[in-house]
Order: C-alpha cells, then structure tokens, then sequence
C-alpha cells in the first residue's frame, strides 16, 4: 500500500525502507513492518484536530510533497515509553507514520484517521529507544 502518488520530482518519494525518528534520533521506529501489522483488516480511528495538529508542528513537512500525498491512507499510531531522569516511566502514544497526510487533510479541512498499534506491536516496530524499559514492559 503505497500512501503517495509516484512522483520521480519529488525529493520525498523515494523507494526503500522507511523509518521515522523520534526525539533527535533517541527513537527510531520500522514504518514498513507497522504497515504489515496494520494490514490486518484493523479499523482506523478518527484523530482529533488538536492531536493531528501536534503532530504536524512537531513534524519537518515538505511542502512540496504535500500535493501529491493521498489523504485516504490513515497513519500508524505506536504506544511509546520514556523514563525520565527521576526513573518515572512516561506512557504515550506517537504518531510513527502520515505526518504528510495529516498536514494535507488540515490543509483540506479533512478529519485524519490512523490505525492503533499495539502495546506488544509497538515494541517490536521500535528499532532503537533510550528507555530500556519499553523493551520489557509486559
């Protein structure tokens, strides 16, 4: 399931494994395994404005890429852990893959929807973490 037109003139498109990075690379996440996870048949939710909003100013959009992006293919959300300096441990949720259709569906006037992966799930997508923590939560 590709989630952009193919487009040879765009600097984003390009074929290969994708990962996303988070927190100045302290996080890297398998986008291309998430996607087979959430293949599955899984129903996508509908992200609030204000989450999907956050997302995006978080986020380095290529504006020229925006265009061509396919605004019915919903994003990847991943559960992800931080342990903070006082060792207490930070449960979120992350938005690892469609920060590009977001930013195009608040373009639109669009609601944006993502598929959830699990607790266990996103564990195994997490590639690189700083918290050894989220490793072996159960």
């Amino acid at each position: 399931m590709s989630a952009v037109i193919e487009n040879t003139e765009c600097s984003h498109c390009v074929d290969g494994p994708e990962t996303y990075w988070y927190m100045a690379h302290k996080y890297l996440f398998d986008v291309d395994y998430a996607r087979q996870l959430v293949s599955d048949g899984r129903e996508p939710v509908e992200i609030d404005d204000e989450s999907v909003q956050h997302a995006v100013e978080t986020s380095v959009i290529n504006e020229a890429h925006l265009a061509h992006v396919k605004t019915e293919y919903p994003g990847i959300i991943a559960h992800i852990w931080y342990t903070t300096e006082d060792g207490e441990v930070i449960h979120g949720h992350l938005l690892i893959d469609g920060h590009h259709r977001a930013a195009r569906c608040l373009q639109l006037g669009l609601p944006f929807f993502a598929t959830l992966l699990s607790e266990e799930e996103s564990r195994t997508v997490l590639l690189k973490s700083p918290s050894p923590v989220a490793a072996v939560l159960a």
